[in-house]
């Protein structure tokens, strides 16, 4: 187990900024030695540096705010205004938690006691006649750790400022799309070490985007790529965010809408199981009467195991019209086993030829025992067998690779269909 002393230490290498690293080395030391209220003073000052440096920060990326206060006191230091300065620094702990967010209340709490208690430790007149302030070993260990924990290891954007700052980044044309070099854009954002609330905000900005906003595949990889960054580099914290913000966001959208939350479903890791039982029965009842347009986006509902039985029926109801509009660059095996069905059962000519084409289409995809089917099929459903598409259909399927000339045609002896065979052509040709 480290020693207290050794931890302390380490939030020594925690903070970012140097001068403010060196008045924390400071306030460790003086705590080593005993001197509880140098430690305390020190602590503070370390506390004074690191806001006005962060505010210097700010100013020079253009918060309004941060140059408002970097003017107040670069105008105070100047013209020696020792009032205006002490104000400056009493007021400073209220300007970062409520104009620049840089702290929440809770620790603007910690960190006013710190200032409360460096005024008495620096200043007698703030203690009862003939008392001196003796702060305890374990007061001086809060105060540093709160410093450092609350403030100084943190970049200088953290509220509304910082988040602003990232979803301009990642509305940008050159945010990449692939995880590593979004993570390596992060690393260098206010995003590193940054606040859970400001993670968590941005992840539900994010969100509502993806599922809202988001228009074309361009913006839809950006969003997504940074929600995966952000899943890589605060696991923990995008889990609790998808459990208990991702349900109340979906449920949010109109149900004329409902395809806008596809891409979450397809992109985001695990997103299935961060919907609540509601949301989930919402989104299997979408997949059962799926709409016509959105017919090829079936295939992703296959993927998903628990939406499967959902696809399954929906699949089920879809017409031939339906199925020859989509274009499946991998033909899933359900479809093609719907479209296998829907033609070998055609119940007229005009069935038969109509929806030949989307036969003749998939033609190369399908399994061999697809083919076979089909090609039962044909012998067995006359509507079929004297269509004038059915040997289009045939001559398609014979190029499909999976299947030798000798097996196609002993399938089309057994269909009776033997003047479809490689060997009859050859045999009209020599007899010609």
């Amino acid at each position: 187990m480290a020693s207290p002393l050794s931890d302390l230490d380490e939030l020594v290498l925690k903070c970012r900024d140097p001068k403010a690293k060196s008045y924390i080395r400071e306030a460790v030391a003086c705590y080593k030695s005993g001197a509880f209220r140098s430690a305390i003073v020190s602590t503070w000052i370390a506390v004074s540096f690191d806001i006005i440096d962060k505010l210097k920060d700010l100013s020079l990326a253009g918060d309004r705010e941060a140059e408002k206060q970097i003017e107040t006191f670069e105008k105070a230091r100047r013209a020696g205004d020792i009032a205006n300065s002490l104000k400056f620094e009493r007021d400073i702990l209220e300007v970062c938690r409520d104009k620049l967010e840089l702290i929440s209340h809770v620790e603007f709490i910690d960190l006013e006691r710190l200032q409360q208690d460096r005024n008495r430790c620096a200043h007698p007149s703030m203690t009862s006649d003939g008392e001196i302030f003796n702060p305890s070993a374990e007061l001086s260990r809060v105060h540093l750790r709160s410093a450092v924990e609350h403030l100084l290891q943190y970049p200088p954007a953290q509220g509304k400022y910082a988040l602003d700052s990232l979803v301009k980044e990642v509305n940008s044309e050159y945010f990449p799309t692939e995880i590593n070099k979004a993570v390596i854009a992060f690393n260098n954002s206010p995003l590193y070490k940054a606040r859970e609330s400001l993670v968590r905000n941005f992840i539900i900005v994010l969100l509502k985007k993806l599922i809202n906003d988001a228009k074309g595949y361009k913006e839809i990889s950006r969003i997504t790529t940074a929600l995966k960054a952000i899943e890589t580099l605060y696991r923990e914290i995008y889990r609790d965010t998808l459990t208990g913000k991702l349900s109340s966001i979906v449920r949010a959208v109109d149900d004329g809408s409902l395809e806008k939350i596809i891409p979450v479903i397809e992109r985001l890791n695990d997103s299935w199981s961060y919907f609540e039982d509601d949301v989930k029965q919402k989104i299997e009842a979408y997949v059962e009467n799926l709409p016509k347009g959105k017919l090829d986006d079936i295939e992703l509902f296959f993927s998903i195991k628990d939406l499967v039985g959902a696809a399954e029926k929906r699949l089920k109801k879809a017409t031939r019209a339906e199925l020859d509009d989509p274009l499946f660059f991998v033909l899933p095996s359900q479809i093609a086993d719907r479209i296998v069905e829907l033609y070998i059962e055609s119940s007229s000519f005009d069935q038969a030829n109509s929806f030949a084409s989307t036969v003749t289409r998939y033609a190369g995809d399908f399994s061999i025992d697809q083919v076979k089917k089909i090609i039962k099929g044909c012998g067995e459903n006359n509507q079929i067998e004297h269509s004038f598409e059915v040997g289009t259909v045939l001559n398609a399927l014979r190029k499909n690779e999976k299947i030798d000339d000798s097996q196609f045609d002993e399938w089309l002896k057994e269909a009776g269909l033997e003047k479809y065979s490689k060997n009859e052509d050859d045999d009209e040709e020599e007899n010609g």
